[in-house]
């Protein structure tokens, strides 16, 4: 080969290299951005996704997983390792964590048996309850040789719970239809032909004690209303075809107890697409209703007594105020006594020259004096205590707090004034030359 032809070889290979390298290059791009977008779309699904290899060990995980399940911050950080491996962290950080320890290992099951299958897992993640539906499958090569397990899982803890609730709700709505002794439950179906007729669909085994009624009774014949309620009767069941709704208290005669009782219905029509339903409950209300008339009856019977009482009392009350009227009359007389016949009689023995035994016994006396009239000119007015008008207002402002400075401006009359008349205040009450703040004094007089 000559040296031009090797040459132009060269370039050849040249050329082709480059535009190997471009498609290369193009290549790893679209591989980056596929990859990128499978990142995206797994890390975006509400579901948990992962793949396992043959040891159990992940080889991908999204974002929902390591959130919600394996409680790591990025899924770079799953890969290479197991679930035993986050549980062991997460109780190492002392966090309740037991979720697939009761389960079965899905994972072998699906190795041994190499198909797609179906699991629901459960357990506690840092203490709350989780509950996944797991669907797992073999993750297979190019060649069709197994390498690992693909899975997702999906959060059904509040399906599930929803779906446990409502099961406990109806058993225990059947538990209490069925072992009901006060109150009768029944269904009934409306016929849109006949809107009148009335099928029963079911009604508790109760409603034989509290009405007589047997499960294959049709309904026009559950009662036999006493005459007095028929009309009644009447009228609400054809206004329960209106409203929808029957509310009515009747007496019926019990086929069992060969006897008169009250009863109370209670039902309401809810309308499907294509049937009505008639649900409602009953009640035997005997015993309320006699106790209800026998507490009118003595209702009547208080209210008599009631009248004869408020007579009664009116009386009291005339006489109960009549005597406070003479009580306050007797209270001022002796008041009023002590004050103008007895006190001034002492203050003249004071001033007597009396000898050291002599003022003992005068001081015992009016100290005595003082404690039987005290109660009574604590309750009395200053009126009654024989204050001038002039006083009246002085003993006012000192009880309001004034000063005899404030109170002789106010009064127009000299601060000596307003003194005299402070010392004539303290006299009236009895407690001159006593250590006693006049003030305090004024405001226990009521």
């Amino acid at each position: 080969m000559s040296r031009d032809e090797l040459l132009k070889r060269i370039l050849t290979l040249e050329a082709e290299n480059m535009q190997l390298a471009r498609s290369v290059a193009r290549q790893q791009t679209d591989y980056d951005a596929l990859a990128k977008l499978i990142r995206r779309i797994a890390d975006n699904a509400p579901d948990m996704i992962w793949a396992k290899d043959m040891d159990n060990r992940y080889l991908f995980a999204n974002r929902a997983l390591c959130q919600r399940l394996l409680m790591c911050e990025s899924p770079e950080a799953v890969v290479g390792k197991n679930d035993v491996y986050f549980a062991d962290m997460e109780r190492a950080n002392g966090q309740r964590h037991t979720f697939g320890e009761v389960c079965e290992n899905s994972d072998e099951i699906v190795k041994a048996k190499q198909k797609a299958m179906r699991f629901v897992e459960d357990g506690l993640v840092r203490g709350q309850y989780l509950v996944l539906d797991v669907h797992k499958a073999p993750l297979l090569d190019e060649s069709g040789a197994m390498i690992g397990t693909v899975g997702c899982g999906r959060d059904i803890t509040r399906e599930r719970q929803i779906q446990k609730d409502l099961m406990e709700s109806r058993a225990s709505q059947h538990l209490l239809m069925e072992t009901a002794s006060d109150f009768a439950v029944f269904r009934l179906q409306a016929n849109p032909v006949r809107p009148r007729w009335l099928k029963v669909i079911f009604i508790s085994p109760s409603a034989k004690d509290i009405a007589g009624i047997t499960p294959l009774q049709q309904v026009n014949r559950w009662f036999k209303v006493y005459p007095d309620d028929r009309k009644a009767l009447r009228y609400a069941y054809v206004k329960g075809y209106t409203d929808f709704k029957f509310n009515h208290r009747f007496r019926i005669f019990h086929p069992v107890l060969s006897r008169w009782r009250w009863m109370h219905v209670i039902a309401t029509c809810v309308n499907g697409p294509q049937e009505s339903y008639v649900n409602g409950i009953m009640f035997d209300i005997t015993d309320q209703m006699e106790s209800k008339e026998a507490l009118a009856a003595k209702g009547r019977e208080l209210e008599s007594r009631t009248d004869n009482l408020s007579e009664v009392n009116t009386a009291l009350k005339v006489l109960l105020k009549k005597r406070d009227e003479d009580r306050k009359t007797l209270e001022e007389k002796v008041l009023y006594n002590v004050k103008s016949l007895i006190r001034p009689y002492l203050n003249k023995m004071k001033r007597s020259g009396l000898d050291a035994k002599q003022k003992a016994y005068l001081e015992i006396l009016d100290s005595n004096l003082n404690e039987i009239v005290s109660p009574l000119s604590r309750k009395l007015s200053f009126d009654y205590l024989g204050f001038t008008p002039t006083e009246i207002k002085v003993a006012t402002m000192v009880k309001q707090g004034k000063k005899a400075r404030e109170i002789a401006h106010l009064l127009d009359i000299s601060t000596r004034t307003v003194e005299g008349y402070r010392y004539a205040i303290r006299d009236r009450l009895g407690i001159k030359g006593k250590k006693v703040n006049l003030r305090t004094y004024l405001f226990s007089i009521q």
